[in-house]
């Protein structure tokens, strides 16, 4: 999911190539350039390739990345989702000059702890390791979907019991809408053969 609240990484243009498979004619692999009205720009790459499945024996996981850049540093998540241990959180902070310069930081790690500040229902989510999908019997299947039906019927603010205020959700309906403006902008653009513009009178 993109951020797009206020006028933070407000998604303007989308340019995507797909490839197709033969026979079904479903996307199995693509490649997307989001440009943003700030000029924040997001790359996005995906593929259904990946040899092995979930469901197999024995299962091969999806293999996610996800890493933002900034002034102020960088973000890297990923790793296997059928082996947690396989990736965590990690924090890299842009100070020049510095010892600390590039230094690596691990934000939910067990020694930290995020309950005055998130609340101790959102700090007990935050661990280490690698949590993509629960695709497992009895599972709650992929949490990426259901981050997504959450973004799409939540409200922009959450009120944080026992706080007496109210703090923006990571997710909310906006983000919901500028995540299915990207994915529509995407299809157009694959069909067109160009970079498609987000209709304004939708935002």
């Amino acid at each position: 999911q993109v951020i797009g609240a206020d006028d933070v990484a407000v998604p303007k243009e989308v340019y995507c190539t797909m490839t197709h498979a033969p026979n079904t004619g479903a996307d199995i692999a693509l490649a997307a350039v989001i440009t943003c009205r700030d000029g924040v720009v997001f790359s996005l790459t995906g593929t259904a390739l990946l040899p092995g499945s979930e469901y197999a024996d024995p299962p091969v996981g999806k293999h996610i990345r996800v890493e933002v850049f900034g002034d102020d540093g960088c973000l890297m998540y990923g790793g296997n989702d059928r082996i947690p241990e396989s990736g965590r959180l990690e924090v890299r902070k842009t100070a020049s000059g510095t010892p600390e310069d590039g230094q690596s930081e691990y934000p939910c790690s067990a020694d930290r702890d995020w309950s005055e500040e998130l609340g101790a229902d959102a700090a007990s989510g935050l661990k280490d390791g690698f949590y993509f999908e629960d695709g497992e019997p009895g599972g709650k299947g992929p949490g990426s979907m259901k981050a997504f039906l959450d973004s799409c019927t939540a409200s922009s603010l959450r009120y944080f019991e026992g706080k007496g205020m109210s703090r923006p959700m990571v997710n909310d309906s906006l983000i919901g809408l500028r995540t299915v403006q990207i994915i529509h902008c995407m299809y157009r653009s694959s069909i067109s053969g160009r970079a498609e513009k987000i209709d304004e009178e939708e935002i």
